[in-house]
């Protein structure tokens, strides 16, 4: 049976009868992002006038379209950015309305769409989880308990930035590039023990991983590689733990079985490429990669009434982290 089942009644009795509140607010949020993104278009184009009128015209036709067509892009883009932030200001509103119906339903959930309480990035950076990044977003942070097990999800985007010198030597400017290093779900999820050593299930990059182990001594992780014994899961995943004995009775081989049933169910196009995880004290941590926005609800072109048929899909967001607990704790869920 569905998550959402009995949702309809719910949705009826405390969403509808705020659904023309929330479109009055789209509505605005629409006209502010059609404003902003006109200014921006128009200044592209008038910065692009200036240059063909006033331009020294020396480069011909084509030098004076480069000259229009040049700041209209600019704007353009410009113009692309402020319309984005405003559809995120509307996806944030209409979450905020939404989410919490859909949370109180549940039971033992709760919702932030900015994630004031942050995530736990440290941890999962200093076990090898996620990479070394500059710049962290992550949004539509989730919070509960299913099982009696605790559990905390979060999308996230974590960047690299770093500064690009120009290659101009009479230019002593600098610019950023960027780098997105991942972009998906983060999760923290409770253990019933503590376990007494850190544990990495990295993705198995083959050469790269061998390289790495050359150059980092018994471990390119900074802690001994273990053989599991399990041929499928050693297909697809490294194992590095700092205690190999206490890892050996932790990653037990139904856990093993199950781990490759996550990569493969929950990926996505990804597979087992596109998930790492650990272990250490009273956490698993995941990262899995996510292609689409996570309990994306409303469009910012499309009528506030539309949310209802976005819902099944917010539900199907919310049982892919019990899925995966279920698996955790043996289970095989349909």
């Amino acid at each position: 049976m569905p998550i959402e089942f009995g949702f309809s009644k719910h949705f009826d009795e405390r969403i509808v009868p705020r659904l023309n509140e929330l479109e009055e607010q789209r509505q605005a949020i629409l006209a502010v992002a059609k404003r902003h993104a006109a200014i921006a278009l128009a200044a592209g184009a008038v910065f692009g006038l200036l240059f063909m009128l006033f331009g020294s015209g020396s480069g011909g036709i084509g030098g004076l379209l480069a000259g229009f067509f040049i700041p209209l892009a600019f704007g353009a883009v410009a113009a692309f950015l402020l319309w984005k932030r405003q559809a995120r200001k509307w996806n944030g509103t209409a979450a905020e309305a939404v989410m919490p119906e859909v949370c109180e339903f549940l039971g033992d959930l709760s919702y932030d769409y900015e994630a004031h309480k942050g995530f736990p990035l440290e941890r999962m950076q200093k076990l090898g989880v996620i990479r070394s990044h500059t710049r962290s977003e992550i949004s539509d942070r989730l919070e509960g308990t299913y099982r009696e097990t605790p559990f905390e999800i979060v999308e996230a985007e974590l960047i690299s930035e770093a500064k690009r010198s120009s290659a101009n030597a009479s230019n002593n400017g600098s610019n950023r590039s960027s780098r997105t290093l991942f972009k998906g779900l983060l999760m923290r999820i409770g253990v019933p023990e503590p376990i007494p050593t850190r544990i990495l299930i990295a993705r198995d990059f083959g050469p790269a991983n061998k390289l790495g182990e050359l150059f980092g001594g018994s471990s390119g992780r900074g802690m001994p590689k273990l053989d599991t014994g399990h041929p499928e899961f050693e297909r697809h995943f490294e194992v590095y733990a700092a205690d190999p004995k206490v890892a050996r009775d932790v990653l037990a081989p139904g856990l093993l079985d199950n781990f490759v049933r996550i990569a493969e169910s929950e990926a996505g196009r990804h597979g087992t490429e596109g998930l790492e995880a650990g272990f250490h004290d009273d956490s698993f941590f995941m990262a899995l990669k996510r292609e689409g926005d996570f309990l994306k609800m409303g469009g910012l072109t499309t009528p506030a009434d539309a949310i209802e048929g976005d819902l099944h899909g917010v539900f199907e967001d919310i049982a892919t982290v019990r899925r995966i607990i279920d698996r955790l704790q043996g289970d095989h869920p349909a």
